[in-house]
């Protein structure tokens, strides 16, 4: 499917966004990837091809379609399929600004297309329903299944019995736990910047002067003044529903947060039976993917989860 354009500063944005996420990639090259990824045989046939007031695509097509650019797009670079993710709908490659929860429900789509597959009975990386006594039936990722199965809420990593996991004749939707990308609260920092983190106290975004920077997990934030966290603002504990996610959701609103942090590509080492913690799913990640660029000026390298 040949997406078109109604003129050339989309894919131009997208392309100078990709090179700045790897220090090998060049922009001819990077061009010449994009254009053949989005249907056109190389960056001068879509340069030719551009039909001023064309529409953006409908969101069913829209959806389709930057999967399987994303996915191309990582493969020819050799690039992580969030980071494309987010490099593409940041620069608007397929349209207008797509909103958090489209975001979300294109990162479930590649995990199921790239990393869990199908669903089955006892296959990890299924939707499952944990029906434990005296609580409420919820939805969990199963990471390791057997007598005590380990699985992955939304608010995290945890266990029940084998007779609490029932899996549903239809699968489940799959979706991203909130323990990966719902802001817990932020750090105000000395430099007049803020830096919004996750329940593990992990940093997600720096935002400075309207300008909102995606950071790695494994930083350690310098520099902190104060600390405002968005559930015990409102005399709870609960942090993922309710009043605490409401403010969580307003505050990535007001400051025009609508992509995922990189936080989010942990899911997959959740899924590996070594991996029980969050941490120690970030420790993964740096070592496939840590140290390209060096910490800003406002951080550090967090040792503890470089090096676990």
């Amino acid at each position: 499917m040949r997406i078109e354009f109604s003129d050339a500063e989309r894919p131009k944005a997208a392309a100078k966004y990709l090179v700045r996420l790897s220090p090998d990639l060049k922009l001819s090259a990077t061009q010449e990837a994009l254009a053949r990824a989005v249907g056109y045989r190389d960056w001068h046939e879509l340069s030719a091809s551009l039909r001023p007031g064309i529409p953006a695509l409908p969101l069913g097509d829209e959806h389709n379609a930057a999967i399987r650019v994303i996915l191309d797009l990582a493969d020819e670079l050799g690039l992580a399929d969030g980071d494309v993710q987010f490099a593409l709908t940041k620069t608007r490659l397929f349209g207008a600004a797509w909103p958090l929860d489209d975001q979300l429900r294109l990162r479930t789509s590649i995990w199921r297309q790239r990393v869990f597959g199908r669903p089955g009975r006892g296959k990890p990386g299924t939707v499952v329903k944990v029906r434990a006594s005296g609580r409420p039936v919820r939805p969990a990722y199963l990471r390791i299944a057997g007598r005590l199965s380990w699985v992955v809420y939304d608010n995290g990593p945890g266990m029940c019995a084998d007779f609490e996991v029932v899996t549903p004749r239809l699968p489940l939707a799959d979706f991203v736990p909130s323990r990966l990308w719902l802001p817990y609260g932020y750090w105000n920092l000395d430099d007049g910047s803020h830096v919004i983190f996750a329940r593990d106290y992990l940093p997600m975004w720096r935002v400075a002067s309207d300008v909102v920077e995606r950071l790695e997990p494994w930083y350690w934030i310098n520099g902190i003044a104060s600390t405002f966290n968005f559930a015990q603002s409102l005399n709870t504990s609960v942090w993922s529903v309710g009043g605490a996610r409401e403010l969580a959701l307003a505050h990535l609103a007001r400051h025009r947060v609508v992509g995922l942090p990189r936080l989010v590509d942990v899911m997959p080492h959740l899924l590996e039976p070594d991996v029980e913690r969050i941490d120690q799913a970030v420790s993964r990640l740096y070592e496939r993917r840590g140290g390209t660029h060096p910490p800003p000026a406002y951080a550090r390298l967090n040792e503890r989860l470089a090096y676990g």
